[in-house]
């Protein structure tokens, strides 16, 4: 080198020098590599497995998925009682009548058709005596909705008006209704003369007439009127009934027509038992429109989501014949049945409630009373409901 620098400057001195790193040998060069990779899919592994066991395991055992509803550890959620509320109107817009329509069983059919005279006792008018018609002068549909779903405790899944019109081109598909009268049905025509608007005995209700029958009134209380709108409902069900129900209504993609078409292809009832006259009103027997609830919606809309403790509902017998026994126990104490399904094994001794949050400790024994149930705290219990019900042995059903 030519710059006039020191050798050991210039190129350092050998103990400066950097010495080349041995060489690694084979196990080291190839078996880190593949070390790591093995570990990193291995916590992948982990990690996907350990979220699978979080998401299928209760109290500590995980659980494989059951898809037979008759097998033990079947589960699912409820779905909600398919129901419409239908409000008449006739022409000059004045309720006629209500009626709650809804399916027991949205694949094998059949349901209840429950009537609500338009002199029901509410609640809300600006003035007194405050009726459903009142009601319904003041805030149309939607106030006659609310005053029927807060007075039955739960809410439907849709709504729907009709008026002459369609009444007509409803019950137009079917043939005419036939009912008996016990006397003549006489309205005053407009320059004040009388004039028989239904005779006395067996009638045949044209399609366009229907309105007209349902909202005669010729009584004070409306026990005749609502006798009258019975037995046509009663008359117009059995005949959508007959073959093919799809056949005997409109064919029209409307809610009401699936539902109507559903309903009748089982067992319909029409009632109208749980009203009495007071009055110019009719009240409402209280136990009994429970009763008639808890039959009609299996799995009730809640009218306020969240209101109510939610239920997980599981048959530990082995024994199917007290899930509805169960269910209707449950629903009459007043709260959400959100799952139902059956223990993971059969065999239960005792029913009993639980709950895994404390501040559920009051609803779980308020339930627990009412079903004659034992009560246990466990943190690891089902997060899908507040509460979980397991039927026993010891469970006897109401009646």
């Amino acid at each position: 080198m030519d710059d006039g620098l020191p050798e050991e400057m210039a190129h350092g001195s050998p103990s400066e020098r950097r010495r080349p790193a041995p060489p690694l040998s084979a196990g080291w060069r190839w078996g880190f590599p593949a070390v790591v990779a093995v570990l990193v899919l291995w916590s992948g592994w982990l990690l996907m497995d350990g979220l699978g066991t979080i998401l299928d395991s209760e109290e500590g055992r995980t659980r494989e998925a059951v898809t037979d509803q008759s097998a033990p550890g079947f589960e699912a959620f409820v779905e909600q009682t398919w129901s419409m509320l239908v409000v008449t109107e006739d022409a000059a817009g004045e309720l006629v009548q209500v009626a709650v329509i809804a399916a027991i069983d949205r694949t094998g059919g059949g349901g209840t058709v429950l009537l609500v005279p338009s002199e029901a006792s509410a609640s809300g008018c600006a003035a007194q005596p405050c009726r459903l018609v009142d009601r319904h002068r003041e805030g149309g549909v939607e106030t006659v909705r609310a005053s029927v779903t807060e007075l039955m405790g739960v809410g439907v899944t849709g709504t729907a008006l009709l008026t002459p019109t369609r009444w007509e081109n409803l019950a137009g598909a079917s043939p005419a209704v036939v009912v008996e009268l016990p006397g003549d049905l006489v309205a005053t025509a407009a320059d004040g003369t009388s004039v028989v608007r239904f005779p006395a005995g067996t009638v045949a209700v044209a399609p366009a007439e229907v309105v007209d029958l349902l909202g005669f009134v010729d009584d004070v209380g409306g026990v005749d009127r609502l006798a009258r709108q019975r037995e046509w409902w009663t008359g117009w069900m059995g005949q959508v009934g007959v073959g093919d129900p799809a056949a005997n209504l409109p064919a029209l993609d409307l809610d009401l027509v699936h539902l109507l078409v559903t309903v009748a292809t089982g067992p319909v009832r029409v009632v109208t038992s749980p009203w009495a006259v007071d009055g110019s009103s009719m009240v409402v027997d209280g136990t009994a429109l429970d009763d008639l609830v808890v039959a009609m919606f299996p799995f009730p809309v809640p009218l306020v989501p969240g209101r109510l403790p939610t239920v997980r509902l599981l048959n530990g017998t082995g024994d199917p014949s007290l899930d509805a026994p169960a269910r209707e126990a449950v629903l009459r104490a007043g709260v959400e049945l959100a799952v139902v399904g059956n223990y993971r094994h059969d065999g239960a001794i005792q029913t009993r409630v639980i709950h895994r949050d404390p501040a559920q400790a009051e609803a779980a024994n308020a339930l627990a009373a009412l079903l004659g149930a034992g009560v246990i705290f466990d943190e690891m219990a089902s997060p899908v409901a507040d509460l979980t019900v397991v039927i026993g042995a010891d469970f006897r059903p109401a009646g």
